[in-house]
């Protein structure tokens, strides 16, 4: 194969020619045009670059944020079995006190009207015997006439209400 000098001479004049003409009318606005699109491209990924550290600050103060927020959780969850147990032990305590005052009113209830009830019998027997001792001094009586009231009185006792 033999080297065509003229037709390479030619492409090359015609290449020279092209570069000189796109270098004088086009090489500038090609040159504007690719400088234009590589600064774009950078802006855009310094822009992606700025989100990107953005979102991972907001990440960690959410992440922060929930942390605290589990922690304010925890700690009210705490001191709210806190309260509920000293609650619930002061709700014990009071029940307790309220059943031995309840106790200690009872007793004294009961012994006012044991007292009471004492009282009541003392006075029918004082009743029963002045009223014995009245009918012995106004009647004198015989063996069986003292006998057969005695009997009437017991009987008048026995059939008697216990309040009377």
């Amino acid at each position: 194969m033999e080297l065509q000098w003229k037709a390479l001479l030619t492409q090359v004049v015609g290449f020279l020619i092209v570069l000189w003409l796109l270098r004088k009318y086009a090489w500038g606005k090609l040159l504007a045009f690719t400088e234009k699109r590589r600064e774009t491209i950078a802006n855009e990924f310094a822009t992606i670059e700025k989100s990107k550290v953005d979102a991972d600050g907001l990440r960690r103060r959410y992440e922060e944020e929930l942390a605290g927020i589990e922690s304010t959780r925890r700690t009210r969850i705490q001191d709210a079995a806190h309260e509920a147990s000293v609650l619930a032990s002061q709700i014990r305590e009071e029940a307790r006190r309220e059943v031995v005052d309840l106790r200690v009113k009872a007793n004294q209830d009961i012994g006012m009207e044991m007292d009471k009830a004492n009282a009541a019998f003392r006075d029918q027997m004082v009743e029963a015997v002045i009223a014995a001792t009245d009918k012995l001094i106004r009647l004198r009586l015989d063996d069986a006439q003292h006998r057969r009231l005695i009997n009437e009185f017991l009987d008048e006792v026995a059939t008697r209400p216990a309040g009377r």
